[in-house]
């Protein structure tokens, strides 16, 4: 099982909990987005192979985790990116490897077209994560959720493909995740539609700035994946010049859970090859 160490630090007045691990060039892993994800639960069986070469923090994202719960109606995205980034500046981490699981793919995918970007990326790897450009009506079963057991299997249900991730005791803490106090809310509150305001897509913009993407991207899909289009990996691959793509055989949504030791080896052979531009 993999060694790192809890730690919690204060970014302005919010209490941030993050997994530490390992030395040499910075990696920063992000978790999904779905409700009960943390970095723990997300990173557990890949950090120990990731610190033999890197200097490892996975820290919970605003609103999951033991981190505090918070939610801006206005940029929900950019909260996350703007705690994320002063997260690192007080670390001292500036120019590091990025890699996403899902909405954390997506978190950084958004970063990386914001001007100024707020992240340092010198390479960038999103898991199953396509900020929701190439997403199926299945992602609207994973963000329904109320609190419960049965609820929760639903949702795991959807995240693997072999049945023994599915077991009681992964549901169970997942559901204990899910029901920190504010979690469920401050997930909640995405949901939240007014009838005075109705959101205006960018999705079109968005694909054009990622169309200009200049550092390294390596996209990992999925075989069994219900939340994305089936041939998403490769229409992203074309968005994205010079972009690498690696699709996990025997994995639903989770292949750093699922198929570990392949999904450790291709990331490091990407993170640490030369020359990928």
């Amino acid at each position: 099982m993999a060694v790192y160490q809890h730690r919690t630090i204060f970014v302005g007045d919010i209490r941030t909990h993050f997994l530490e691990a390992g030395s040499g060039p910075d990696l920063v892993l992000l978790h999904g987005g779905e409700y009960g994800a943390s970095a723990e639960i997300t990173w557990r069986y890949n950090i120990a192979t990731l610190a033999q070469h890197f200097h490892v923090v996975a820290p919970d994202i605003l609103g999951w985790g033991q981190t505090d719960k918070l939610y801006s109606f206005t940029d929900p995205a950019g909260l996350r990116i703007k705690h994320v980034q002063r997260f690192l500046e007080i670390l001292g981490i500036g120019e590091a490897l990025f890699v996403g699981n899902s909405a954390g793919g997506g978190l950084i995918l958004r970063a990386s077209v914001r001007s100024p970007m707020p992240f340092q990326i010198q390479k960038m790897v999103t898991i199953c994560g396509n900020a929701s450009v190439f997403k199926t009506n299945s992602q609207a079963d994973l963000e329904n959720y109320t609190p419960s057991l049965e609820n929760m299997a639903k949702i795991v249900a959807l995240l693997y493909h072999d049945a023994k991730w599915r077991s009681e005791i992964n549901v169970r803490e997942r559901y204990e995740s899910s029901i920190i106090p504010g979690a469920w809310e401050t997930l909640s509150a995405a949901r939240l539609r007014s009838p005075v305001h109705q959101a205006r897509s960018t999705t079109e913009e968005f694909v054009k700035q990622l169309a200009r993407l200049a550092m390294p991207l390596l996209i990992m899909s999925c075989e069994h994946d219900p939340l994305n289009q089936s041939d998403w990996d490769v229409n992203f691959q074309k968005i994205v010049p010079g972009a690498k793509v690696h699709r996990f055989k025997n994995s639903s949504h989770e292949p750093q859970i699922e198929e570990t030791e392949e999904f450790n080896r291709v990331l490091t052979e990407f993170l640490l090859s030369e020359g990928e531009r």
